[in-house]
Formats: structure tokens, sequence, C-alpha cells
């Protein structure tokens, strides 16, 4: 008995094994299946056809590769970022810095000529001395925010941002990072010392839309402009700054520009400014489970310099 039972032990060996390689390949496959960047998993029928065209995809399972430029710590190794799909995470950043955020400074432009324009108004000639005097306030409240030294800072730490995300999607153990519901993500842990830091890059910006935002709330003459007023809301705090890049940018890292932020973006004039970048606090260090997108960020070679 001793004998048949020494003789099946290979036999059973080898059937838990053939057991567990179905769970142990399932497990390797959704290692590179990232809700975030679910239209460009490998294998997902109809997506590349929608999209217009031939479509560069994550690696089915965790591959180590050599020859990444744009995220190369994840060069040697096993990751979901292939040379190939950098095609794809080079055009979305490039979507986020040529057109998705130049289009918010652009449309504050807009706003300012629209505003300045209040001046051509026969509501104008009539308005009060104090009138006048509040729409000159909200004029010059403009000259601080689309001013390329306060704003370029700022903006470059936004960019510094998606460029951390872009990096995300190499990451096989993102799920380590999110929370989930039904294959939806609906949270990324980021650190709390990355909403620090992008407070404190635009915070001067920040400080400056406010004061905008209130000038013309409180100017009626400048309520009579032709265009909206643009939404600064997001500038207005830490919180609120760190809550808006999440939903915008941490939960839709490969999203493409409406029409309306191309046509915006396409106004908007270029200024050649220096590079900023973040600092790392030496005294601080990412927990199990929260994620410092902008250490990713600054782990790439995705240019984050505002020149806009």
């Amino acid at each position: 008995r001793r004998d048949r039972r020494r003789r099946a032990s290979p036999a059973a060996a080898q059937l838990t094994a053939m057991l567990c390689l179905p769970a142990l390949v399932a497990a390797l496959d959704e290692q590179c299946k990232d809700p975030l960047f679910e239209t460009h998993w490998y294998g997902k029928p109809g997506y590349a056809s929608r999209l217009g065209g031939h479509l560069q995809v994550l690696n089915s399972i965790p591959t180590v590769k050599t020859g990444l430029t744009l995220c190369p710590r994840y060069n040697g190794r096993a990751s979901c970022c292939s040379e190939e799909f950098e095609h794809e995470q080079a055009k979305y950043f490039n979507f986020f810095r040529t057109m998705i955020f130049p289009s918010k400074i652009a449309r504050i432009r807009a706003l300012h000529e629209s505003v300045r324009d209040v001046m051509n108004t026969a509501g104008y000639n009539a308005a009060t001395r104090v009138e006048r005097e509040q729409l000159q306030l909200a004029l010059e409240r403009f000259n601080r925010v689309l001013h390329p030294a306060i704003y370029s800072e700022c903006f470059s730490a936004l960019l510094l941002y998606v460029a951390g995300m872009n990096c995300f999607a190499c990451r096989p153990d993102w799920f380590a990072y999110v929370t989930q519901e039904e294959g939806e993500v609906l949270r990324v842990h980021v650190h709390p010392l990355v909403c620090m830091e992008l407070w404190a890059s635009c915070e001067t910006f920040g400080e400056s839309a406010v004061a905008l935002r209130q000038a013309l709330l409180d100017s009626a003459l400048a309520k009579q402009a032709k265009k909206e007023a643009e939404d600064l809301d997001m500038f207005e705090d830490q919180q609120s700054l760190c809550d808006w890049m999440h939903d915008q940018v941490a939960l839709h890292p490969f999203r493409r520009p409406t029409e309306a932020e191309r046509e915006a973006a396409m106004r908007q004039p270029h200024h050649k400014v220096d590079r900023r970048r973040l600092q790392d606090d030496p005294d601080e260090e990412s927990s199990p489970g929260d994620i410092d997108i902008l250490e990713e960020g600054r782990g790439s070679t995705f240019d984050t310099t505002w020149t806009f």
C-alpha cells in the first residue's frame, strides 16, 4: 500500500499543478487590466476600431522590458508597459500638455478680453464712478492670473501629476492603490503629501484666481461681458485642487480633450518659461496603499515644463 501511495504522489502533484495553473494564469492576466486604462487592455475586442485606427495596448501579462524611455524606472522589471505602448502614453500626456490645461488659461484670456470690451458699451458710459473703478479692479486682477511667472509653476506641477498617472499604467500591482466596485475604480489612493506639494506650487496662482473671482463678482459691469466666467474654484484651496486633480486626471488619465478645449488651446499664445520641479520631503515616506503620483512623474522623462 505504501508503494502505491508513493507511486501516486507524483501523479497527484501533477494534477494539483494542473488545477492551480488556470488560477495562476488568471492572476497574471488581471495584473495588466487596470480599469483606468481599459481601452488599452490586451485583447479587448472592438476598442481599436472605435478609437479610429490601430491601437497600442498594454502587455497581456507583466513582462520584463529594457527599452522603456518614458517610464524608465520600469526597465528590467516585470511591468505592463512596452516600447510600443509608449506611443499611447505620449499621445494622452500631450493632450493634457497642449490642449486640456492650456485651454483653461486660454478661456481666462478670452474672458479678460470680453470684460475689457465692456468699456466700449453704452452701459459703461452711463456707469457711476464706483462701478467703473470696480471694473478697473477686475481688469487689474486678470494681470496676475495671466502672468506666466504666476501660473507656470502651478501648471508644471499639474503636468508632473499627469506624467505620474501615465506611468501608473505600468504597475502590475495597481490594485493595491485603488478602491474598486464592480470593476470600476472609484478612488486612487494618492499620498497626502502629493496634495501638499501641488498646493505649494499652486498657492500663489490660487490666491490670484480667488481675488479675480471676487472682483468679477463685485463688478456689475464685468457681469455684462459676453463670455461666461471661467470656473476657478479648483484653485481655491489645497483640498479643492487635490479633489479636482483626482477626478479629472487620476480617474481619467487617458481622456481626450473636448472640442471646446481643442479650440481654446489653438488660440493660446506661447510663453517660454523656466522649468520648476517640486522637491521631495525627506522626512515623509509613502505608506502602503498610498501612491506618490508626483514621484512617479519625477521618475519619468515626460516634459513637464510649462511653455504656454
